[in-house]
């Protein structure tokens, strides 16, 4: 039987079908953050540590915490918010679309973005609302009503995410052996930075023509915590040409590592592929929305190996790395994968990170 569609809390969404269970699905861990913060023995971060080296993605159950349940009833608050935005005219959210200017924030329609070297467009519309935006780090961008009115409720939530992702860093930080603030020192709220609430809407694809809604790519920063109802999420399993998806579970938040993290840690750490198809199943005749909080390095942060612990014990690669900043990696990334920047399959991969690799020859 197919489970209830309830996520992320125990009630909403619950009038949408059920995820199939005849689809392979990726085998991901369920890490509990009770656990983490409690603190009771060093097994959940021994079992964290080995989900971020190994696929790098993980269940992080949220249930049994405070940040955990504000996380949840915040989620709820902000899938309305977003049907209220994506409900507003394509005139009107076409006023917030700063890609001209080279902004990562705002709007962006269905068709906007490639999502391979040939030029497919996606079929997803996003709306970014940046972390110095909200914290008064930087000026306000122009923002329709539905979003300036709830500033508040969108600034608790990066809150609530930044106390989670503080328990995270740490755990990983002391299973790499370095101080257990390592990493939150280079993600702290008050500095700018590329951290961003997204809001996402891919409408339901008539079969004869799907395509992926985004391709396939690693994330560009450090974590990302996403909260959705819907499949459509995939990865693809290392070592393999295989992609299976990623099943909504109820009360936990879908938690993977990006491409700051295989910096910091010499790749020890791994940012995975994954990418956005259409829902499997019945889910498929649904508006697939989704709730994304991104953690990004200061902007200022050089991606580059960090000294101490586990990163000193590997190998020495010979000639030092020269590491770009958080800001110019960001940058990079984005910009090569937006229409207006898309000169063909050299920008195309010129804009990856981490899942750029030699092509391997068969023997």
């Amino acid at each position: 039987m197919a489970s209830t569609a309830s996520y992320p809390s125990s009630t909403a969404g619950s009038t949408l079908p059920p995820f199939p269970d005849d689809v392979p699905t990726a085998p991901l861990v369920t890490i509990s953050l009770r656990k983490l913060v409690e603190d009771i023995s060093g097994i959940e971060h021994e079992r964290l540590f080995s989900a971020a080296k190994s696929l790098g993605f993980f269940y992080l159950d949220v249930r049994g915490t405070p940040e955990g349940k504000h996380l949840l009833r915040q989620a709820d608050d902000l899938f309305d918010l977003m049907n209220e935005f994506f409900s507003l005219s394509i005139e009107e959210k076409a006023k917030y679309d700063f890609a001209a200017k080279k902004s990562y924030f705002g709007y962006k329609g269905i068709g906007k973005e490639v999502v391979d070297g040939k030029g497919t467009r996606d079929k997803n519309e996003i709306y970014n609302i940046s972390k110095d935006d909200l914290f008064s780090v930087t000026d306000p961008l122009p923002a329709p009503s539905v979003i300036t009115t709830n500033r508040q409720t969108l600034t608790s939530y990066v809150t609530t995410n930044t106390a989670i992702l503080t328990t995270l860093f740490a755990s990983l930080s002391t299973s790499l052996q370095l101080p257990s603030d390592t990493f939150a020192s280079l993600h702290k709220p008050a500095a700018p930075s590329g951290c961003h609430v997204r809001f996402i809407s891919a409408p339901p694809q008539e079969p004869s023509t799907r395509s992926n809604a985004l391709g396939e790519h690693t994330d560009f920063g450090s974590l990302t915590i996403l909260l959705n109802r819907l499949g459509g999420l995939q990865v693809q399993l290392p070592g393999t040409e295989e992609w299976v998806y990623v099943r909504p579970m109820p009360g936990c938040a879908i938690v993977n590592l990006g491409d700051a993290m295989v910096k910091f840690s010499g790749g020890i750490l791994r940012s995975n592929l994954h990418r956005v198809v259409s829902p499997p199943g019945e889910q498929g005749k649904e508006a697939r929305r989704s709730l994304v909080y991104f953690s990004r390095p200061e902007h200022d942060v050089v991606l580059t190996r960090l000294r101490g612990g586990l990163v000193d014990e590997l190998e020495d690669g010979g000639e030092e790395e020269v590491g770009v900043s958080a800001r110019e990696w960001l940058a990079r990334r984005h910009i090569g994968r937006k229409i207006e920047f898309f000169e063909g399959r050299e920008s195309w991969e010129g804009s990856m990170g981490t899942e750029a690799r030699p092509l391997v020859v068969s023997q």
